[in-house]
């Protein structure tokens, strides 16, 4: 069975959160939102969903076909390095990650595990033919300024996944 891709907005009190469901179809993305909300226990205003994956972007096509028939229902997210993932876990939020390498360099990562926070970076940071790089897997939340920490719980409810960067006028922006 092929699934379909739908596009949610969830309005909530103080911000709109948007995010992607892959369902059997509208009804069953409308439940997965319902119940990922009791599971957060989140209020809301109300969701849209609107279903997208027959008219997105070429760009944004990267692994779909492989998402819709084999992803398990649930939440989705793009990344510009890895394409289409599917939020495989229960935890009905991402988690975010700092990698540090062993030269010293720290690189932040939205993602559902460490696996694909692993992934993220091996694809999205540029590394010399043959060249080897060491590094760990933090939990990036310690250490950050409270500044950094007031707008993660947005970035986590939905992502999307993939290299993040804060700045302190701007805060955190996709790399």
């Amino acid at each position: 069975m092929r699934f379909e891709l739908y596009h949610v907005e969830i309005s909530r009190t103080d911000r709109t959160a948007t995010g992607y469901i892959v369902a059997s179809g509208e009804q069953r993305a409308a439940e997965i939102v319902i119940e990922r909300e009791i599971m957060l226990n989140q209020e809301n205003c109300g969701f849209t969903l609107e279903r997208v994956d027959d008219t997105l972007p070429q760009s944004m096509r990267v692994g779909l076909d492989a998402l819709l028939e084999n992803a398990p229902a649930g939440v989705a997210s793009f990344s510009s390095q890895l394409g289409w993932v599917a939020h495989a876990t229960i935890a009905p939020r991402l988690l975010l990650f700092r990698i540090e390498e062993h030269e010293g360099k720290d690189y932040f990562i939205i993602a559902p595990n460490d696996d694909i926070a692993a992934a993220v970076y091996c694809e999205g940071v540029w590394m010399d033919e043959g060249h080897a790089r060491m590094f760990r897997i933090h939990d990036g939340a310690i250490g950050l300024k409270n500044e950094a920490l007031r707008g993660l719980p947005a970035l986590l409810e939905f992502g999307p996944i993939g290299l993040i960067d804060w700045d302190d006028e701007r805060g955190w922006t996709m790399v």
